[in-house]
């Protein structure tokens, strides 16, 4: 072999070994951001699936959008931001601001909580809400939409904005500031899968919330208890009575005493279809309760069919004045508050 063929064969393996050289540099490339693509969607789904422990968790939809806030910031590396929802007026309200935001505000709590709802539709940050398009701008004081920002609230660098939508529809959006370096695509298709999850948990919540309430109404118009004359109460019992209405029930009770200084306390059971164990030891609770602040008990409405099954289960009532009407008991409680009910022609007679 001539040195000439040595020479090309020599070239010839230095660009065979270059051309792996740049294809497994290629590859480690490629591998390196597929696995950092796999990264971002772990570090996402975590993040949706934080939001759905924390709305078990958190108590009211406000406590859930702060957290929903705090894992949006940890997801981007973003300094601050907020959480808004449009009002009936179509403005802004703020539901949740991260607490760095308010820390680097100068602008006293009074007027900050002015600023932050009833917001016009405008500038870097909100306009996005009428293209209903995620928006990045890392250049905000540049921008031609750029309208300042008030006096005392902390400076913005950097902004990615994602709209909050519901059936198609936006309904809010999602603010976030200050990522070192600024906001990439990525950041924002993070910010996007999340929103889902955001609205979905808020939307929960708030239902949840407005159930919670719905149930205490109800049960406020199912255990009422009546100042009837002064010193008396009557608390009628209607449907059945499981263990929370039976708390229910005794707290109304015991509080209205408090309150109304009553010495007697009738609970009418007339409304009651069916008395098992549960219900009558309910009841005896109830009743022994009231006796430890002093007043006195009358259970009316016992029907022999319940005297027989409170029997039968072995309830024993005995030091428990009842009556098997309403009508008797207070004839009974008039006579321990001593008093009496005449007719009008009795008086004029007398």
């Amino acid at each position: 072999m001539t040195p000439r063929s040595r020479q090309d064969d020599a070239d010839a393996s230095v660009k065979t070994l270059t051309r792996r050289v740049r294809e497994l540099e290629k590859a480690v490339k490629a591998a390196a951001e597929r696995e950092a693509e796999l990264g971002r969607k772990a570090d996402v789904l975590d993040g949706m699936n934080r939001v759905f422990r924390e709305r078990i968790r958190c108590e009211s939809s406000e406590e859930l959008a702060k957290t929903c806030l705090a894992v949006a910031e940890e997801l981007t590396g973003s300094e601050f931001g907020y959480i808004g929802e449009l009002n009936p007026a179509g403005l802004l309200d703020t539901i949740a601001i991260s607490d760095p935001g308010w820390a680097e505000c100068k602008i006293p709590n009074s007027e900050a909580l002015k600023v932050i709802n009833n917001m016009e539709i405008r500038g870097v940050d909100r306009s996005l809400l009428k293209d209903e398009k995620s928006r990045i701008v890392n250049d905000v004081p540049a921008h031609p939409q750029s309208v300042g920002i008030p006096e005392g609230h902390p400076p913005v660098h950097c902004f990615l904005g994602v709209p909050l939508k519901q059936g198609g529809r936006t309904i809010g959006m999602i603010g976030l500031a200050n990522k070192e370096g600024g906001y990439d695509a990525a950041d924002q298709e993070a910010v996007e899968a999340l929103s889902v999850a955001i609205v979905e948990a808020l939307n929960s919540k708030r239902t949840e919330q407005q159930l919670a309430q719905q149930t205490e109404e109800i049960l406020e118009l199912s255990t009422p208890v009546i100042q009837i004359w002064r010193g008396m109460l009557v608390a009628p019992v209607i449907g059945t009575l499981d263990s929370q209405r039976a708390q229910r029930l005794m707290e109304e009770l015991l509080d209205r005493i408090v309150e109304t200084r009553a010495t007697v306390a009738l609970v009418d059971i007339t409304g009651v279809t069916n008395v098992d164990t549960q219900i009558a030891q309910h009841l005896i609770e109830t009743i022994s309760a009231v006796r430890l602040l002093g007043s006195q008990v009358i259970l009316t409405g016992v029907s022999p069919a319940i005297a027989q099954t409170l029997a039968h289960l072995g309830i024993d009532l005995a030091e428990v004045t009842t009556q098997s009407s309403l009508a008797s008991g207070l004839r009974i409680a008039f006579e321990l508050l001593e008093l009496e009910v005449t007719h009008r022609e009795e008086r004029a007679e007398g």
